[in-house]
């Protein structure tokens, strides 16, 4: 017993001790009536002393909102449980659950340190993390249902929803006193951040939205209602061209009703004739009630539904008959030569539009149906209404200005 006690030595400050075998310092405090000794994972005791100090005031905290340390959220797989018991009270689309649930089994399946279940959370440090990620974008397999062959590497904003998981997990960890804080949350100079870098990742930490302008989606949009004379697969007969070519302006009609009104893929599939209202449109949410909204007609979008509405019979008409225009809307970028677009870009685009037009960020936030006041519309977009400040600044001339007030009051 006199042995073990001689390995720890008193640092200075009340509960700071060092590991005479390790050199590692370590903050000793009592919890629950235990006492317990936690790393702080690193030599160095000005360092230390630091983290010891942050680590007594967060103590101090949870003892006053009576926070209690459970077993049961000691590891990944318990603090999974809790989980998914939160996110099950939570109301959203069943293709949410369904993305949420192929998050985690995708986390679970491609661990790297044994048992997910059974992995301590307080174990799980960037450099875990890092690993994990880097695993995910460049040596993990997965392939299609009913597919032979495997790929190699998720895309980045896969690899992100997989890391949101274990994000919000560690979260939980840090609510329960189980960690200190989460390296998600840590901010350094020295390191990049933990989630991957990539398109379609500004919302997580990821890079700026690369989105064509407005004369290069008119381009694409053009580009959608010609129907190439013959490929290399396909030569069409006359009867086969006219079917082609009705279903290249209905594509093209599709994909920019989604640019002129911000809808999801699933709301524009759910419109009908008697939505539009004239000077007002109504949009049916299907991701949450919030979404369910009432946006007004600009001109874009006026001259869009008429189109559409004079080939439809009926208020109850679907407005779009086809899924969607991403295959369409792809083939054009390429024969265009210009970088491939997702359905979800078009709402971005509209997004992005109305910001650089003056729109206001709260108001483009409820445009696309957003229940956080602007949040998350702020995240992703913000970089443009600062873009757009800065060049609505240059064209504001002082001196002009003030040579013409000075020749009226003359």
């Amino acid at each position: 017993m006199s042995d073990k006690l001689s390995i720890w030595r008193p640092a200075g400050p009340a509960g700071l001790y060092v590991n005479s075998q390790s050199g590692i310092y370590y903050s000793r405090y009592r919890m629950n009536g235990s006492r317990t000794f936690r790393s702080l994972k690193t030599k160095v005791f000005t360092v230390a002393k630091l983290k010891h100090a942050k680590r007594q005031v967060d103590v101090e905290k949870d003892r006053q909102r009576g926070a209690v340390i459970s077993a049961n959220f000691q590891t990944l797989g318990g603090l999974l449980v809790e989980m998914q018991t939160r996110l099950d009270a939570i109301p959203v689309a069943q293709s949410t659950k369904v993305g949420r649930s192929g998050n985690i089994e995708r986390l679970k399946r491609n661990w790297r340190r044994g048992s997910f279940d059974a992995f301590l959370a307080r174990n799980v440090t960037a450099d875990v993390v890092a690993e994990l990620r880097e695993y995910l974008l460049h040596h993990a397999e997965w392939k299609w249902k009913f597919q032979k062959g495997s790929h190699c590497g998720f895309k980045v904003p896969t690899v992100n929803q997989t890391l949101w998981v274990l994000r919000v997990l560690l979260d939980i960890a840090v609510e329960k006193m189980v960690l200190i804080e989460n390296p998600f949350a840590v901010s350094s100079t020295l390191r990049r951040g933990l989630f991957a870098k990539g398109r379609g990742q500004a919302g997580r930490g990821g890079a700026r939205l690369q989105l064509p302008d407005r004369a290069d989606m008119l381009r694409i949009f053009a580009e959608m209602r010609r129907v190439p004379d013959e490929s290399d697969k396909f030569k069409p007969n006359p009867e086969q061209r006219i079917y082609l070519e009705t279903m290249a302006i209905e594509m093209a009609d599709h994909a920019e009703l989604l640019a002129y009104s911000g809808m999801r893929k699933e709301e524009a599939t759910k419109s009908t004739v008697g939505d539009d209202h004239g000077d007002e449109f109504k949009i049916w949410g299907t991701k949450s009630e919030s979404a369910e909204r009432t946006i007004p007609v600009n001109p874009a979008l006026r001259l869009v539904l008429d189109r559409i509405k004079s080939r439809r019979v009926g208020p109850k008409t679907k407005l779009v008959i086809t899924s969607e225009p991403r295959t369409a809307m792809r083939r054009a970028c390429g024969r265009l030569g210009l970088p491939m677009l997702r359905n979800h870009d078009l709402r971005h685009y509209f997004a992005s539009v109305c910001i650089a037009s003056g729109v206001d960020i709260p108001t483009v936030s409820r445009w696309l149906g957003h229940a956080d006041g602007g949040t998350l519309a702020m995240k992703t977009y913000g970089h443009l209404q600062k873009d757009h400040s800065q060049a609505s600044a240059k064209k504001v001339d002082f001196n002009a200005s003030f040579a013409d007030a000075q020749s009226s009051v003359a």
